[in-house]
């Protein structure tokens, strides 16, 4: 896998909400690369939920990541 993140030249690998990204990490280390969260709304975090964030600003969140991975 970090063989072709960097022959494609990859900039950005996305984890989901709430998962150990020890393996992300790794793979950002080794290849330079930068870790975004998709949010797959299956979970939010206490913090997220205490904070009183929305379906909605979760969704532009993603946007926002998707918009930015694909650029």
């Amino acid at each position: 896998m970090i063989n072709k993140i960097k022959s494609e030249n990859i900039k950005y690998i996305f984890t989901i909400e709430l998962s150990n990204q020890a393996v992300a990490r790794t793979i950002a280390a080794e290849t330079g690369t930068e870790i975004l969260e998709f949010h797959s709304l299956h979970n939010i975090s206490k913090s997220d939920f205490d904070s009183g964030k929305t379906y909605l600003q979760i969704m532009y969140q993603n946007l926002t990541n998707l918009k930015r991975a694909l650029n």
